[in-house]
């Protein structure tokens, strides 16, 4: 009996308490939104649609190549390539290999912007990517239809 002596009929046993009070700032864990606190709280302006917040850009995509000008390191490619789309040579497959870091990705998108280029000037495949075409900006934010990255 001096092990229950710490109990009293009155009180109910530890599995009958009211449970903690859920944190009212954390998501439900099937989506659903915090439930709303009682006091205001500040609104948070989010970019215009179209516009993305420089915050969670990566330095490497912030600062990527635009054009095979920009490439570093590539000149033989880049040569290669402008050769083939002037004589109307293009290859039907392209493989680029290497280590982490030598451009393979920045390649595959330029590749995919000049195979894809088309201006109101220009219809076909171009080099020559100064001028912003018609599918350029969907493929640089990647989520051009027809260009997959794998």
């Amino acid at each position: 009996m001096a092990d229950h002596d710490d109990l009293s009929p009155d009180s109910a046993p530890p599995w009958d308490e009211a449970p903690a009070e859920r944190d009212e700032n954390t998501a439900d864990i099937f989506g659903d939104a915090p439930a709303p606190a009682a006091e205001a709280r500040p609104v948070v302006e989010t970019p215009p649609e179209g516009e993305k917040g420089d915050a969670y850009t990566v330095l490497a995509r912030k600062y990527r190549p635009r054009t095979f000008e920009d490439l570093i390191g590539q000149e033989a490619m880049v040569r290669t390539l402008a050769n083939a789309f002037s004589t109307g040579r293009i290859a039907h497959a392209f493989m680029l290999t290497g280590v982490r870091g030598v451009g393979k990705t920045t390649t595959a998108r330029l590749l995919a912007r000049a195979l894809n280029y088309e201006t109101d000037t220009v219809k076909g495949p171009s080099v020559d990517l100064t001028t912003e075409g018609y599918h350029c900006r969907s493929i640089i934010e990647g989520r051009h239809m027809d260009v997959l990255e794998l």
